[in-house]
């Protein structure tokens, strides 16, 4: 979405509404076949959407908009994170003001410095147990497809989902209590 509005900003920027109903057409369709609907009402709407920017980004839909990779499970981090963590971590090691060379350097002791430490992680995966806390299908699939330290803190976060009860409480009502 940064990059479409990036893209996009001066088409937006000439047509009053049209970015409210873009992000809305995007952020507020739950399914596929919402977001293609909404997309031909904004086809119509607004007749530059046939910007060849605007094709492009339909064309790639499926890795921008969030209704056709919801079924997907991203646990614990966001790629902005990723990017900001790393970032943060070539700030500590490199100097702006060093050669190119120097930038080469610490850029392959950083990349050591991380392969070390996921082989450690790896190790402890493969060779260390750690407890299972339930027998529920979902943390068994969790303790075989995550890390030792990604399986403990999904354990610790699904145990929380203890803490409260749900019961029927009307038509398409629930309501949500401590479990005492």
């Amino acid at each position: 979405m940064k990059k479409a509005q990036e893209k996009l900003g001066a088409l937006l920027g000439r047509n009053p509404g049209l970015s409210k109903d873009f992000n809305n057409c995007v952020d507020f369709s739950l399914m596929p076949e919402e977001f293609e609907a909404g997309w031909c009402e904004l086809m119509m709407k607004y007749e530059a959407m046939t910007d060849s920017h605007f094709e492009n980004l339909y064309k790639y839909k499926e890795t921008w908009v969030p209704c056709y990779f919801k079924h997907q499970f991203f646990p614990f981090l966001q790629s902005t994170q990723r990017s900001e963590g790393f970032n943060a971590v070539l700030k500590r090691y490199v100097n702006p003001h060093k050669s190119i060379l120097n930038f080469v350097k610490q850029y392959q002791k950083i990349q050591t410095h991380i392969l070390v430490r996921e082989g450690s992680k790896d190790y402890r995966t493969g060779h260390l147990q750690t407890e299972m806390w339930s027998s529920y299908p979902i943390e068994k699939q969790a303790y075989g497809s995550y890390t030792r330290d990604l399986y403990e803190k999904f354990r610790d976060e699904f145990q929380l989902t203890t803490r409260y009860n749900v019961r029927p409480h009307g038509e398409n009502l629930y309501e949500v209590y401590p479990n005492q």
